[in-house]
Order: structure tokens, then sequence, then C-alpha cells
């Protein structure tokens, strides 16, 4: 019976070493932050990510005992103007392996987030406005961060940014 105990007791001392361990980060390459930005219509931003002159990279390492590494994570997008929250969203359960790799922004909700902030610009007119519509002036910052699910230790530090537009 003591013997039960103390195999007992040691996996569930254990079993919490035996889960993923990572650490990594998301940053923005080529993105003038702080700065204002050139493109200030969400469209026209989202052209720049697609052609490669602001990209999202993401790098990790994890510890994966007993599994072949892959992991999922959560894609969560906070968007603050001047201030003030405007967009908070997770896409949820998201594949990704260890090592350095590009994320596409379609990953993320910035592009929707900031359309959306066009969308609710007061219209002269009833239709919907045009996608080549500018962004209401103001200092934006972004939050994207990849959150790990499913028990895994570790931190991925998120990528934050801001820009203007005037």
């Amino acid at each position: 019976m003591k013997n039960y105990f103390l195999v007992t007791l040691f996996l569930l001392v254990s079993l919490p070493s035996l889960s993923q361990v990572l650490e990594g980060r998301v940053q923005i390459e080529g993105f003038p932050n702080g700065k204002n930005l050139e493109e200030s219509i969400p469209v026209d931003l989202f052209k720049s990510f697609k052609e490669n002159k602001y990209k999202i990279k993401f790098s990790y390492k994890a510890s994966d005992i007993g599994k072949r590494g892959l992991v999922l994570f959560h894609m969560k997008t906070t968007v603050m103007r001047d201030g003030k929250s405007i967009h908070q969203s997770s896409r949820e359960n998201w594949p990704w392996l260890p090592g350095d790799m590009y994320v596409p922004i379609e990953a993320f909700d910035l592009i929707p987030a900031l359309q959306n902030e066009v969308y609710e610009m007061p219209v002269p007119r009833l239709d919907f406005p045009k996608l080549d519509t500018n962004l209401p002036k103001g200092t934006y910052s972004v939050k994207l961060e990849m959150i790990p699910v499913g028990g895994i230790k570790g931190k991925i530090a998120p990528a934050e940014f801001s820009f203007r537009i005037e």
C-alpha cells in the first residue's frame, strides 16, 4: 500500500513537468511604429502586408516530450484609438509548429477591426462606404497575441505597436 502511495505521489508531482513548455515572440517587421502611417485606408494596409512591406514574424521553441511539437494558439487582436478600446477578438485553435515563420495578416482581426472603424463613421448617403475611405484621425495602438492552449506552460511575447492617422 505504501508503494502505491509513493508511485501515485511521484506521478502527480512529475506530470506537470511532462507538459510542453514554450517561449517565443510575435513581432512586426518594417512597420513605422509610433509614426504617421502612409496607409490611411484599411485595404491599402492589407495590401502592404500582402506585398510583404510589413511582416508578422512569429517564433517559438517548445520542449515537446512525447509530442511532435504542434501547438494550438488563440490569435488575439486588440485595437485602441486615442486610448479607447475599439476592438478585441480571438480566433481560436490555430495550429503552429515550433520555429521561425511569418504569419499572414488574415490570422488576426486587425484589418476587419480597422474597416469597421470606417463603417462606423457618419456617411452622408444610405449605402455602405467605399473600401477606399480613410480611417478616422487619431492614434491607434495594436496588440497581437498568440496564446497557447491545452495546458501548455510558457509565454509568447505579443507584438505591440502604434501608428497615427492625421
